[in-house]
């Protein structure tokens, strides 16, 4: 029997791929960072392509990754930032996982990213074009999560948080994931 996997969405610096790597840990999955893989897949960082090819095409890039990661059941998959902006990306994620929001304040998000030179969306002001991303994209994250977790809170208690909701969800764990995560 298999599991939904669960995807990690979310602004950039609220926890998705420490968080991810913790349940995924926990639960005996593997976890997947998209961007990591599209990075592995096209053979330069996230800045490079942003400055030879544009958001287009590495938007492109990920949604290719994201429709291969959603014919696999089992993992912890951490998704870029603006991922949930593409309805296909949606639809191909929700064929065999389950959606949760990290949601955290911009003043955090801004205070864990102020030293973030592989950001090419938060070049210049970091914490203006945080306030504007969040504005732009929170009530996205909010519609299409099926949980919203406080993502400023320790990572640890993240992915308790999340592993408690997955108990009560009853079709995200497989047996052997409750019984491990239960003792």
């Amino acid at each position: 029997m298999t599991g939904r996997s669960i995807c990690l969405i979310g602004m950039p610096g609220a926890g998705k791929s420490r968080v991810a790597a913790m349940l995924a840990e926990r639960l005996g999955r593997r976890a997947v960072d998209t961007d990591d893989e599209i990075v592995n897949w096209v053979g330069q960082d996230i800045p490079t392509i942003f400055e030879r090819e544009g958001e287009a095409a590495f938007r492109r890039y990920e949604h290719e990754v994201i429709r291969n990661l959603a014919t696999i059941n089992d993992l912890v998959i951490a998704l870029g930032g603006g991922a949930v902006l593409n309805d296909a990306n949606v639809a191909e994620l929700l064929l065999t996982g389950t959606l949760v929001h990290l949601d955290c304040p911009v003043h955090v998000l801004a205070s864990r990213l102020k030293n973030a030179t592989d950001r090419p969306l938060l070049a210049g002001d970091v914490a203006t074009k945080l306030e504007q991303t969040y504005t732009a994209r929170d009530a996205i994250y909010r519609h299409v999560s099926d949980i919203t977790v406080n993502a400023a809170q320790e990572p640890h208690r993240v992915a308790e948080e999340i592993l408690q909701w997955a108990i009560g969800a009853g079709d995200i764990l497989t047996p052997s994931e409750h019984e491990q995560v239960m003792t």
